[in-house]
């Protein structure tokens, strides 16, 4: 009886010393297939393992870990970083896991939380260019990100919505630069312009007395422009602020009198008779409308080796007050 007995144990000790061979090498043969990241064979033997040793904590750790690191490493792999990150860090906090495991996970950490240090970074890199006011420099950046993989990625959308609002606030303050430089280039326009303008006026003002005086008339009577004012003359003089212009042929009807103010950037037409031979005088209409002295000067330069000719027809006569006009006028209708 004292035999069998011993015979009965030793059989027991040779069942156990094989399962736990099997455990050894299942366990083993998991650990060393891990390298090569086949980690469905590896789950595979630690099942092998938990076969032969139900429960136990190690086989049981490895098979959880390496479970939820494949399950990371697929999250990581189809861009589900949030998931990714979930699972890793499960990993990364498992008792009595493997190191190599842990490694990998963490790396996968490592991986996302650089892809969002990046974006963080070229988010800063545009934001500095628009506070400096470099908005040239701004834009490419965030429009480089904003077309970037990373950020279409759910898991970045709250920085993508961070680089939208930028990029409107960078175009917006480009409208605004555009309005300010277009509006300052209208300034230097107008102030190049008036320059002008104003050069225009002074070099009229400084034309002889009888010069103004005929393109003065030109405003009133287009007998004034005739080429040298053949077959007409042009009587002026001033009384009070007012400027007289008498404009005839010398003979018949239609010699004009014309009223203008004179002032020093403009000249404005204020009435006019005509003589209508024995019925008298009429009033004739005029354009009241003021006139630059630019563009007087313009009008001379234009035409003015026929404007100096012009000048030996236009002359001075002291006679014409507005007493004498008001005198022409009151025979208006006889």
């Amino acid at each position: 009886m004292r035999y069998l007995t011993l015979a009965g144990l030793l059989l027991l000790a040779g069942c156990g010393n094989a399962e736990q061979e099997a455990y050894n090498e299942a366990i083993q043969k998991g650990v060393d297939i891990l390298s090569a990241e086949q980690y469905e064979k590896a789950e595979a033997y630690f099942e092998i393992a938990l076969e032969n040793q139900p429960d136990d904590e190690k086989a049981t750790a490895y098979l959880t870990q390496t479970q939820i690191y494949r399950e990371a490493k697929d999250f990581y792999d189809s861009k589900e970083y949030a998931e990714a990150l979930e699972k890793a860090q499960q990993v990364v906090e498992s008792e009595n896991g493997l190191e190599g495991l842990i490694a990998k996970a963490t790396a996968i950490i490592e991986e996302i939380n650089a892809k969002e240090d990046h974006i963080d970074a070229e988010l800063d890199k545009a934001k500095a260019a628009y506070d400096s006011g470099n908005m040239d420099e701004a834009l490419p950046v965030i429009e480089n990100l904003l077309n970037s993989e990373e950020l279409s990625n759910a898991y970045f959308s709250e920085l993508k919505a961070v680089g939208e609002q930028l990029l409107a606030d960078i175009q917006n303050k480009q409208n605004e630069l555009a309005m300010d430089e277009a509006a300052k280039a209208k300034v230097e326009e107008e102030s190049l312009l008036q320059g002008s303008i104003d050069r225009n006026i002074n070099a009229y003002n400084n034309l002889s007395l009888p010069l103004r005086m005929l393109l003065a008339t030109t405003v009133v009577d287009e007998r004034a422009m005739s080429p040298v004012l053949l077959g007409y003359t042009l009587a002026y003089n001033f009384d009070e602020e007012y400027l007289l212009l008498n404009s005839h042929s010398g003979a018949g009807v239609g010699h004009q009198w014309f009223i203008i103010r004179d002032d020093s950037n403009t000249i404005t037409p204020i009435e006019g008779l005509v003589n209508m031979g024995t019925s008298g005088y009429r009033d004739v209409a005029v354009d009241s409308t003021p006139v630059s002295k630019a563009d007087l000067y313009n009008r001379y330069m234009e035409s003015k080796d026929s404007y100096d000719l012009a000048l030996q027809n236009v002359f001075k006569l002291p006679e014409m007050t507005m007493i004498k006009y008001e005198e022409l006028r009151s025979y208006s209708g006889q």
